[in-house]
């Protein structure tokens, strides 16, 4: 259990953190969308998104302007933001950059449709969520209730629950309820 911990503990805070990311990606690739209109380039874009917005992806935006600076190029650059986010958005949004980069055309717009995409897929799963609430409280409901019935029969009848731990039947029905729970 100690060892799980940290783990647990780790991968919790990474989910959080990838949250927070791909919440914030949206508004960084309309910035910088809007930055290249504006006739600036696309290192003044990503530092004006390095500066405007607030951690988890201000900060990454800040390593990324910051290697590009001490001399690794753009492509490995956007590459080892990838690798350190563990974010499919973003992903999708490098390589489109890269894509972009290799072939040319309109940098703003290509920003603009993956913008475009990203909204897209975060209000589908806001609507998946929404659609399955119900189904997920109901299973929390289903998984919680045998344990507090258990503590009710065990706390205010210690006789009733004694059968149930001493006697090969009692034994044998929370052994399958146990398994019918985990089925479950």
């Amino acid at each position: 259990g100690g060892s799980a911990v940290p783990r647990l503990w780790i991968m919790l805070m990474k989910s959080r953190r990838s949250s927070l990311i791909e919440g914030q990606l949206l508004n960084a690739l309309v910035m910088i969308a809007n930055s290249l209109r504006a006739g600036h380039s696309f290192m003044q874009g990503l530092e004006l998104v390095m500066r405007e917005l607030d951690p988890p992806l201000g900060t990454e935006f800040g390593k990324l302007v910051k290697e590009c600076r001490m001399g690794l190029s753009l492509e490995d650059a956007l590459e080892n933001m990838v690798n350190r986010v563990d974010s499919k958005d973003l992903e999708l949004a490098v390589t489109g950059v890269l894509i972009q980069r290799q072939v040319g055309g309109n940098l703003a717009r290509v920003l603009d449709n993956i913008a475009s995409t990203i909204d897209k897929r975060f209000k589908t799963r806001a609507r998946i969520k929404v659609a399955t609430a119900q189904g997920r409280i109901s299973a929390l409901v289903v998984t919680v209730l045998p344990f507090a019935l258990g503590a009710l029969v065990f706390g205010a009848y210690p006789e009733f629950g004694g059968v149930m731990l001493t006697h090969p039947i009692g034994l044998a029905m929370l052994a399958g309820g146990g398994a019918l729970l985990a089925i479950g």
